[in-house]
């Protein structure tokens, strides 16, 4: 590279694309260093770097009033604690994006502007399937929103900036490239199955960063900051998720997503060389749920899937099922969908009507009797392997109150309250109100394979702390 061919190729840009190109050019220019004549060294570096700067100070500047420094105070059973997070302004009004794990369980939650002007938010709606949230405060001061951008155009290689506010330290910014599209997070120790569609960075992701942007070098968010795992390794959730998400929370407060109804597993060339086509590409299903669109479709377990409402489908490995799950959850509810599967060695088209998603979020309810239950879903139904979705799960239990006295265990299954059985979490909640002022409640209660009964009695708490206060 000649000394002057540098400048020349600079300038011939505007001022954005200048800076822009600079920080391509300088890696460029650290590589032909040793080309260019010494006398020439270090004011040309130096001005790259210069700019390369400048470019990472202008984007700071632009985007760092529109990050909001969240803390929120959570009630988990007999638990008060609180955390930091981040979160973006979106728009004038005062809608907020940031984590649903921000928010989760939260009694309260106050935002501070970077003109230190705190408000208390409400929380609109939240998806644990995307990890997103959306609050809403009621400024009282002309609000800087950010520029979204099209995660769609994203490339792995690109240069960006996450902010945010980590380990509490006010609109903190980091600079990194994006290492990968399109990750997944399988093994998150959760209940709520996530829709994974993560882009990775390395731009640092720590905690309180949760909530923040992750921008370009236009100054344009494309990704809403998630989780990070050690050094180098932030996973941040596509901006044009959080549109979709956020339209759907302002519109109704809540997430409906299609269902199929089916269980999956990849398709890899072992298995493809099992069914004597070596080529051969798509997803296994291994089981269907009862009740759903597949089953009353009459697809069964082993067929393979080729194609979904025309779209090919593939997966050679268990993240890759993702994407099929993907083009399921955004299906329209009622839509007819055909699709085309194998089954014995013969290509058959069937056509299924898609519908909602069931409840992946169990709602938890505290019982006031030392004691906290959660409702049975599908998914919770299959991690745990019971017997059946009738009843309630204890999920937590004091270990001072009643009904650990009554030697009641986390992971009970709840199907009586005196004489009313209990198959939902609304039967369970009807039949506490009418018994909570007995002396003696009975429950009975599945352990495992054997069912116990459980007599409490409320007054126990009351008497140690009584006892304890003395």
């Amino acid at each position: 590279m000649k000394k002057q061919a540098l400048p020349k190729l600079i300038l011939k840009r505007g001022t954005m694309s200048k800076k822009i190109s600079t920080l391509i050019l300088a890696f460029l220019v650290l590589l032909s260093f040793s080309s260019i004549p010494a006398k020439g060294k270090p004011a040309e570096v130096l001005q790259l770097f210069e700019d390369l700067q400048q470019v990472i100070i202008s984007i700071s500047k632009s985007i760092q009033p529109a990050v909001v420094h969240i803390e929120v105070v959570h009630k988990i059973n007999d638990l008060k604690y609180k955390s930091l997070a981040s979160g973006l302004i979106i728009d004038d009004k005062g809608y907020i994006l940031t984590n649903e794990h921000v928010v989760d369980k939260a009694i309260s939650v106050l935002v501070t502007l970077s003109s230190k002007l705190e408000y208390q938010a409400q929380v609109i709606g939240t998806d644990k399937q995307t990890d997103l949230a959306l609050l809403k405060i009621e400024p009282k001061e002309k609000l800087k929103v950010a520029q979204m951008g099209n995660s769609d155009k994203v490339e792995v290689g690109e240069w960006v900036i996450a902010v945010g506010n980590p380990y509490g330290f006010d609109r903190t910014v980091s600079f990194g490239i994006v290492s990968g599209k399109g990750r997944v997070l399988p093994n998150l120790p959760i209940e709520t199955p996530l829709i994974n569609d993560f882009i990775q960075t390395d731009a640092a992701i720590d905690p309180g960063s949760s909530g923040g942007p992750l921008v370009n070098l236009k100054g344009e968010v494309i990704g809403i900051n998630s989780i990070g795992f050690g050094r180098a390794q932030g996973f941040t959730i596509p901006i044009n998720m959080a549109k979709e998400v956020n339209q759907k929370l302002l519109a109704s407060g809540k997430i409906n997503r299609g269902w199929l109804g089916v269980v999956l597993q990849p398709l890899n060339r072992e298995y493809a060389a099992y069914y004597n086509s070596p080529d051969l590409q798509g997803v296994i299903i291994s089981d269907i749920l009862p009740n759903s669109p597949a089953a009353k479709a009459e697809l069964s377990p082993g067929d393979i899937i080729l194609e979904y409402n025309r779209q090919k489908v593939e997966a050679e490995k268990g993240e890759d099922l993702n994407r099929f799950s993907m083009m399921v959850s955004q299906t329209p509810l009622g839509q007819e969908v055909p699709i085309k599967i194998l089954r014995d060695n013969q290509v058959k088209e069937i056509k299924v009507n898609i519908t909602e998603q069931p409840k992946v979020d169990a709602e938890e309810y505290e019982t006031g009797l030392g004691f906290t239950v959660k409702e049975i879903t599908e998914n919770m139904f299959r991690q745990r392997m019971l017997d059946d979705k009738e009843g309630v799960l204890v999920s937590f239990v004091d270990v001072a109150g009643p009904a650990s006295q009554a030697e009641l265990d986390e992971g009970d299954i709840i199907i009586k309250v005196d004489a009313l059985s209990i198959k939902t979490l609304d039967d369970f909640k009807k039949a506490v109100s009418t018994v909570k002022e007995k002396k003696h409640i009975m429950l009975v209660v599945k352990r495992g394979k054997a069912q116990r009964f459980i007599l409490i009695s409320p007054e126990v708490k009351t008497e140690k702390a009584e006892k304890t206060a003395e």
